[in-house]
Formats: structure tokens, sequence, C-alpha cells
């Protein structure tokens, strides 16, 4: 009963709104400013240029001198500040307030509009924010932004002086928020899709990155880079395990700040990113100097947002994924999900270069082996030793010489070639002098050579 109540006051307040818009309507201003709202709303423009054009257009319906327009991140349940009439480069992104929290949270939360006409600040809801001058304004009207009955945003409308806000404004105010709160979702979605289209096309060149042949740091280096651009992170790194030592040091980066390169390993134990290791669980840290992670970074002029992501093969964590943005930030859940995948077709690089080189190095011990075995078999013929005395005289020989078995046991074989190829030559000399001598034996002499040209002559 209650929601039909409360369904009731909603269509309530849209008839009234719908009245008093239509007594405004009868100028031509306002008539323009329709066929401007339905522009728009057909356009396809960006996000942040729909954002730029609902200010444009609350600021010519009201006359304000200021407007906030905060849109809903539903995952983290939390109202962001996403556009201004007034610059605010650093705030945009990162002034955020939980649903209920101030006025703007209480409109986001109930859906419905607030009006204060003078000493806005000393409402029991406002919270005040002190990098926001328009806080200290007089008056302040709060209008959700609707799509399909849902709010997805508020916009805040701010005057220095008392304002006394007319049923007149309020109604086309919330008219206009209203028609625009459709759009805005269709850009935000639009957005949403291409960048979720961005992050499919990059993991897939990650993937084709991998399966492709070449070098481990290459592929580590490329998939680094590619994190950084998505997530427009200034430093982006993978970190390796190092079981005996307890630490993780930096296998490769993609860094903005100098100050990267003079990081030393990180303890496991003590750290934010050891605790990914040690939990196994991906973990943000909002404000990574005063987490005193990195005395390096403590340097750095603007505080960054870390997210840490472990990388596990055959159920180890074998490193960590680590990426920084500026500011403070609230992940997606679809940023989160993304930064899982990349940090999966990581671990898997990482195996797949670890199983190589066993392998690897399997093949070069067989190889040895072999040629070990070889060269005990030419001891033993030559010298008449058994298979343990040759194998102990080799590795005598190992360690006196200071050389690796398989060396002297390829220099014993290359010895042997050697000295049967030079058999071989003698033999067949002592061959060729035999039949040089027969052929002489056989040759009669020249005399007789003579006389027999001599009668055939006659």
């Amino acid at each position: 009963m209650c929601r039909n109540k409360l369904w009731g006051e909603q269509v309530s307040r849209k008839h009234s709104a719908s009245v008093e818009l239509d007594r405004s309507l009868e100028d031509g201003t306002q008539l323009a400013l329709l066929h401007r709202i339905s522009g728009i709303v057909s356009s396809g423009l960006t996000l942040e240029r729909m954002l730029r054009e609902l200010i444009g257009l609350v600021v010519s319906v009201t006359g304000c001198d200021a407007c906030l327009v905060y849109l809903l991140e539903e995952a983290a349940g939390e109202i962001v500040l996403c556009a201004s009439q007034l610059p605010h480069e650093t705030e945009i992104g990162n002034i955020r307030l939980r649903i209920g929290e101030g006025v703007t949270g209480w409109v986001a939360q109930h859906q419905s509009v607030v009006a204060l006409s003078s000493r806005a600040s000393s409402d029991p809801r406002f919270k005040a924010f002190s990098s926001l001058p328009e806080d200290t304004y007089e008056s302040l009207l709060s209008v959700p932004l609707i799509s399909g009955g849902e709010v997805i945003g508020v916009i805040n409308v701010h005057h220095k002086n008392v304002r006394l806000h007319s049923a007149e404004e309020v109604a086309l105010l919330s008219y206009v928020a209203e028609q625009m709160g459709g759009a805005i979702a269709r850009a935000r979605l639009m957005e949403q899709s291409r960048s979720a289209a961005r992050k499919v096309e990059i993991l897939a060149a990650v993937g084709d990155t991998i399966s492709a042949e070449g070098y481990l740091d290459r592929i580590l280096q490329t998939i680094s880079e590619m994190v950084a651009q998505t997530f427009d992170s200034p430093l982006c790194s993978i970190m390796i395990l190092d079981e005996n030592r307890q630490q993780l040091t930096i296998k490769t980066a993609r860094y903005s700040a100098p100050e990267v390169q003079s990081m030393t390993p990180i303890s496991i134990e003590g750290s934010p990113i050891g605790r990914v290791v040690r939990e196994r669980q991906m973990l943000i840290v909002e404000d990574i100097r005063a987490a005193e992670a990195f005395p390096e970074l403590a340097s750095m002029p603007k505080r960054m947002t870390l997210m840490s992501v472990p990388l596990i093969a055959a159920q180890s964590v074998i490193g960590t994924l680590n990426i920084y943005v500026q500011d403070r930030k609230s992940f997606t859940e679809e940023e989160t999900r993304f930064a899982r995948a990349v940090a999966g077709q990581a671990a898997l690089a990482l195996e797949n270069a670890r199983l190589m080189s066993e392998a690897l190095q399997m093949k070069r011990t067989l190889e040895a082996r072999k040629v070990i075995e070889r060269a005990k078999g030419i001891l033993q013929h030559r010298d008449g030793l058994t298979e343990e005395e040759a194998y102990l005289h080799l590795r005598g020989e190992s360690r006196r010489l200071r050389k690796p078995m398989r060396n002297l046991a390829e220099a014993i074989i290359l010895a042997e070639e050697l000295h049967r190829k030079g058999r071989r030559l003698q033999s067949s000399g002592s061959v060729n002098r035999e039949i040089s001598e027969q052929r002489l034996e056989l040759q009669p002499p020249p005399d007789m050579l003579l006389e027999s040209a001599e009668d055939w002559r006659d």
C-alpha cells in the first residue's frame, strides 16, 4: 500500500509539474528550450558533451551562479560529481556521497526535489566540501535525474544570494532533468559498451601476444602497457614472488614517474601488496602514501589509488598485478573483472615460461648425461677402467679443473675422434705406398719397351 501511495505521489508531482510547465511555455523562450532538449536527446553525443549541454540548459533555465551534476555509481552505492559549471578539475570524479548522505544523497534516495531558498548549509542534511565554493552559497535547488523510473543522478543548482524558487522554475528544471535523464543514461550505456569493447580487444591482444613466440619480458611489458592505457594509469607494474626470500620484485612496469626506478623489493609481511599474496585476494588502497607501502612514492605531488590483483597459477600465488591511478577512485565491477582477467593472462604467461624453462633444463640435462656416458665408454675402452672408475675419474678432473663434467666429456670425445681420424689417415697413407711399390714392380724395364717398339716398326 505504501508503494501505491508513493507511486501516486510521484504521479501527482509529475502532473503538477506538467501543469506548471504548460504555464511556463506561454512565451517563445521556453518553447525554444524544448526544441533544444529534443535536439540534444536525439544527437547521440558522448557522455561528457551531454553533461556540458545539460549544465548549459540548467543555467539558461535558472540563471544560477553554479551548477553541479552528480551521477550514480550503482556498484559502489555512491553519487559522484561528474560535471560542473565552475572549473573543478581535481574534484570531478573524486567527490562522492553515499546514497542518503547530504542533501544530494537524500534526493537520490527519495527521488524528490529539495529547495532551500536561504542558508542552505544550515540544513541538517547538508554536507559541505571545503573544495567546493558552491557549498557556501545561500540557496540550493536539488533535483533528481530520472531514467525509466530509476534515479541515475542529481542536479544541484546554486545561487549566491537568497532565492525563492518558484513552482514554475522547479517544474521546468524537473522536466529538463526528466528529459535529459534518459539521454544521459543512453550516453552512459554507450560509453560503457565502448569501454567493454576496448577491454575485450585488449584481452584478445594479450592472448595473441602470449600465444605468439616471444620473450617473457616483452610479453609482460605489453600487458602492463595495455593495462596502463586502459586505466589511464601513470604506473602499472607486474611483480614476481621470490618464495625463498619472501619478497616481491618488479618484473616489468610501465610508468611515468622516475621514482619507480628506485623501488626496492617489497616484503610480503607488513605491506599492502604483500597482503594480496598472503590472502590471495584483490586489494584496493585509496591512498598509498598513507599506507606507507612505498616511501619512494611519498614525494609524488598527487596521491594515488592502488588496485593490486594476485597472479595465480596452479593454485599458487606467483606475483601481483598493480594498477595505480591518480587521486581517489572507486573501481567499478567491470574494471575489477577486467583486471582479474588480465592478471590471469599474465599468470598464464609466467607459468608457460616456467614450464618451458623446466623442459629446456631437462633437455640439457639429458643431453649432458648422454655426452658423459659416451666419454665414460671411451675411458673404459682406452684405459681399461670400470664404469664406476671412469665416472669417478671424470668427476675428479671436473673438480680439479673447475670445469663442468659435460665440458670435460666433450673434450674427451673430441680427442678420441681426432685420434681415430689420425689413425685412419696414417693407415690410408701406408696402403697408398704399398700400391705404388706394386705398380713399380709390374712395370717392364725401358730396354724391353724399346725393343718391342723396334720390332713393331719392322
